[in-house]
């Protein structure tokens, strides 16, 4: 059962991975422009941040493939550096 949990998390991701960097994309296709990679550095720092820093940060469902659950977990990769504040401003 352990399995199944862990296997729903990670495609609900991966899922939602691709279909956010299917933005940057279109965008560099289009407009011959290079931003995936900075995209893609962007939200894999913001996951770091969301492993290493203790917040009670949202997770996908475990009993089946959760895109809003995953794209509610990128969506709080984005704003990684307010994590990294504690909350001053």
């Amino acid at each position: 059962m352990r399995l199944k949990t862990i296997l729903c998390s990670c495609v609900s991701l991966i899922a939602a991975y691709g279909t956010v960097l299917a933005i940057p994309v279109s965008i560099d296709f289009l407009f011959g422009t290079s931003i995936e990679f900075i995209v893609i550095v962007w939200i894999n720092i913001g996951v770091m941040v969301m492993l290493l820093k203790p917040m009670p940060f949202p997770l996908p469902a475990s009993d089946r493939v959760d895109l809003p659950g995953g794209l509610r977990i990128l969506w709080w990769a984005l704003f990684w550096p307010s994590y990294l504040g504690g909350g001053k401003r």
